[in-house]
């Protein structure tokens, strides 16, 4: 019986891992509700510039639309004990630094080209699945999306980033961003 379980405790924690993957699929979209003549402003996609802010402002929402493959070794989402999105250090938040930014993540319902998608396009996003307020001298900022990769949409776990109050940029993965995601199985 003791072998039994030596053995069975040694499979369990074999099973056990840690993966770190970078984001695929990142673009900052603009919604604007500004008039050019007597129409609203083109909506804007910013696929491939070196950085996107996320903003919700008084006439105009940034939001930036992320997302990951999944590990190809986790062919079970019910495997998946903890996922964190781990962002890298802003570019500018605040006018003045140090200075703190909160920023709201929801999950996207549906599949996104972010060469092509505009806010006009873009998913709807679900429900937000975390708040988080950070310093914008530190990284990395770590926010808890397990949630998100636990219910993957073409197996990508997508999320739109959306910031309370001060707006903040980060560098796109063009751009060099690290933001990854951290996910580890039971």
């Amino acid at each position: 019986m003791k072998i039994f379980a030596a053995v069975s405790a040694i499979a369990t924690l074999a099973a056990a891992a840690e993966y770190s993957v970078p984001a695929t699929n990142d673009v900052g979209i603009i919604y604007t509700s500004m008039l050019c003549g007597k129409t609203n402003c083109p909506i804007t996609n910013l696929s491939g510039m070196p950085q996107y802010m996320a903003y919700n402002g008084n006439r105009d929402i940034r939001n930036i639309l992320m997302g990951f493959d999944l590990p190809e070794d986790v062919s079970d989402t019910a495997d998946i004990e903890s996922c964190m999105l781990e962002l890298p250090k802003p570019i500018t938040s605040a006018s003045v630094s140090p200075s703190s930014y909160t920023l709201t993540v929801s999950p996207v319902t549906s599949a996104y080209d972010a060469k092509t998608v505009t806010a006009a396009t873009a998913p709807k996003r679900g429900p937000a699945i975390a708040t988080e307020t950070f310093m914008d001298d530190v990284a990395p900022n770590s926010i808890d999306i397990t949630e998100a990769c636990k219910n993957p949409v073409n197996g990508q776990v997508a999320v739109s980033l959306n910031s309370i109050g001060s707006p903040v940029t980060f560098p796109s993965s063009t751009g060099g961003s690290s933001a990854k995601l951290v996910v580890k199985t039971k």
